[in-house]
């Protein structure tokens, strides 16, 4: 990767090395919304787009994939079922979260990230040096 890693983007990684990450989470990783929250509703386009460069830049460096889940069996959202991730381009679900966030409607799950293995391998660097100091 040309560039180093923020504190934020790593954090962001290490929590993608034991789970898939929900855009709530997104936000909080990268430093963009506190936890907990000072607001718990939808955040502002701003800080939509701040989240989504960030998320367009490791994706092209080949360290995230970003987009949703689907359930294995196809059958309705809701319930405890196994789900595998489907990448989007970044611009698709960048506009299906600015609608979800308007209607505040299920934005917090409306994108979701997984590490790439080259993203798993730059989060276990990090720990390995120590945690979440680039």
């Amino acid at each position: 990767m040309a560039r180093e890693l923020s504190q934020h983007e790593v954090e962001l990684l290490i929590d993608g090395l034991t789970d898939d990450i929900a855009f709530v989470w997104v936000l909080t990783h990268l430093g963009i919304r506190p936890d907990p929250p000072t607001d718990p509703g939808p955040p502002s386009a701003s800080d939509v787009h701040t989240a989504f460069s960030t998320l367009d830049r490791l994706s092209l460096a080949g360290l995230v994939k970003v987009g949703h889940l689907e359930y294995l069996d196809g059958d309705p959202p809701g319930r405890v079922a196994p789900v595998t991730h489907v990448e989007e381009p970044i611009a698709q679900v960048k506009s299906r979260v600015l609608t979800a966030c308007k209607s505040g409607s299920d934005w917090e799950w409306s994108c979701w990230v997984v590490n790439t293995s080259d993203g798993n391998e730059a989060a276990r660097r990090a720990l390995d040096r120590g945690g979440l100091d680039p």
